[in-house]
């Protein structure tokens, strides 16, 4: 039979209880009980009356999103729309962005480079909306305002776009500017996160119980906590100089391996709060600061920012010379005082999965920080809003959901009516790649 059903009966009976458990609470955790004392320490329970909804009428938000539509062209060409929009009430804000990207990077790359321009031009009309005006004081914006922070900074081997992720830290700085000058609540809000911050967190508290109640020599413990780091950034090596560690102590290290080897998984802080938590509530708030990779690249940013550019940026600055390089430098340079971030994750019904929410530290930059600290902050406003705007496990904030499906770029809208104008302006049949569908399946 053409849905192969006989076959996935087959292969789902022989494996049923180790699937259940990977669907259901994801791989299994052999540190299972010290996450768990760990984790009710770090979790902030509250009763629905804790923080009593208002009327979505009476606070201004604004909600920022966008998406994007790619197709492949039969000469090879990444053809692009990018459709971002900003509402707030009944007032909206819109940009549109569309072309054609011809580059000797693979597939993957390209579409990342499109995936930036995407979140660059949420910036922009954000910053748009409020310059017009737009009265509110809450941006909410869909994804992690700190995963946008440290994102590689690299040339492309897209000559139009060489300049495009400095554009990006450009305007993401002039908006945090302009929400600080503004006195503006910037929000990221992200749903089914795959950061791992907040098990960091815990593991590495885990990890230092452990420590405490070793045998091991002071040497020992000092570099076994470097390799601990280590393992974040160069997983391989770090490891490697763990096994040459074991060799000397036949004995003790057996949990300080299981730690080491979570701490290289993949899990992730949603699985800990869908089978730790036992309420609605939040994680502790953690301000976080850059990646140990993330560090190396400020500390390059602060000393020589020009060689950092002429290194990293070689076509760019062969082709524009030393008008890119400063310009280029001036950007880079100020990407290490960017404010850091707080982050926690927010559960509103225990059926439904937490959300992500990320907030600016003004009182610190981000490369002032090293590892993720636990932060007193006054959430009250920010759940107030949170809890109104939360649709149930229909959708997770109201706000987001409204502008989403009015900034939503479907299949049938560019088949329909994008190509066929582009058609008609160009007096020519554009030939889409095979991988294009021509053909409707029922």
């Amino acid at each position: 039979m053409p849905e192969f059903l006989e076959n996935f009966a087959e292969k789902v009976n022989s494996k049923k209880d180790e699937m259940k458990e990977k669907m259901l609470h994801g791989t299994p955790n052999p540190l299972q009980k010290n996450f768990r004392k760990y984790f009710d320490s770090y979790w902030i329970p509250y009763t629905k009356e804790s923080y009593t909804p208002c009327s979505p009428k009476e606070i201004d938000i604004m909600a920022v999103d966008s998406s994007v539509y790619t197709n492949l062209m039969s000469n090879g060409g990444l053809f692009y729309i990018i459709r971002s929009m900003a509402a707030c009430r009944e007032e909206v804000h819109k940009i549109l962005e569309t072309d054609v990207i011809f580059s000797k990077d693979e597939l993957y790359k390209t579409k990342y480079l499109i995936g930036r321009k995407m979140e660059f031009l949420e910036f922009q009309v954000a910053i748009d909306s409020i310059k017009e005006g737009f009265d509110c004081k809450t941006v909410l914006l869909d994804g992690s305002l700190y995963g946008r922070a440290i994102h590689n900074l690299i040339e492309t081997k897209t000559r139009e776009e060489i300049p495009t992720l400095l554009r990006y830290f450009q305007v993401y700085k002039e908006l945090l500017d302009l929400c600080k000058k503004e006195n503006i609540l910037l929000v990221g809000v992200s749903k089914q996160s795959r950061s791992t911050f907040f098990r960091d967190f815990l593991l590495r508290l885990i990890f230092n119980e452990e420590l405490r109640g070793s045998d091991l020599s002071s040497e020992a413990k000092r570099k076994l906590q470097s390799i601990f780091l280590e393992v974040l950034d160069r997983e391989k090596s770090a490891l490697k100089k763990f096994d040459r560690l074991k060799e000397n102590y036949k004995d003790g290290l057996e949990q300080i391996e299981l730690i080491l080897e979570e701490l290289s998984s993949s899990r992730s802080d949603y699985q800990l709060v869908m089978n730790f938590a036992n309420s609605i509530g939040f994680t502790q708030p953690l301000t976080l600061g850059p990646s140990s990779r993330m560090a190396r690249y400020f500390k390059k940013f602060n000393y020589n920012p020009r060689m950092y550019i002429r290194d990293w940026f070689p076509r760019a600055t062969r082709g524009k010379g030393d008008d890119f390089v400063e310009w280029a430098s001036k950007i880079i340079s100020q990407i290490p005082n960017f404010p850091s971030f707080n982050s926690f994750h927010l559960l509103l019904d225990q059926r439904d999965s937490p959300i992500r929410i990320d907030i600016p530290n003004w009182d610190h930059s981000i490369s002032e920080i090293g590892w993720q600290k636990p932060v007193k902050v006054n959430l009250d406003n920010l759940l107030q809003i949170m809890i109104t705007g939360y649709c149930g496990l229909d959708g997770y904030n109201l706000w987001l959901k409204d502008v989403d499906q009015k900034v939503r770029l479907k299949k049938k809208t560019v088949d329909q009516i994008y190509f066929p104008y582009m058609e008609r302006i160009f007096k020519e049949k554009i030939i889409r790649g095979r991988s294009y569908r021509r053909v409707r399946y029922p």
